[in-house]
């Protein structure tokens, strides 16, 4: 019979964590600065009327803003 437990250690628990965290990081920054910075392209869409072209990028940005506002809302909480 193994002795070996079925279960991950905490110091494996624990390097996992960091990995998850290593990677999540970036892009929650990434995603925190998108949605600062999308709302920036309304005003120039919206002065230059939208026509089937410009309704649909107008439709991207507000897509991505709406992407970033949810991907990085925990991008300033302290880890």
């Amino acid at each position: 019979m193994s002795s070996a437990s079925p279960f991950r250690s905490p110091m494996e628990a624990a390097q996992s964590s960091v990995d998850l965290q290593s990677l999540t990081r970036p892009l929650q920054f990434i995603a925190f600065w998108l949605a600062i910075v999308t709302p920036l392209a309304y005003p120039p869409l919206l002065l230059g009327g939208l026509d089937s072209q410009t309704f649909l990028i107008f439709v991207g940005v507000v897509a991505l803003n709406v992407f970033g506002l949810l991907a990085g809302r925990g991008y300033g909480d302290p880890a």
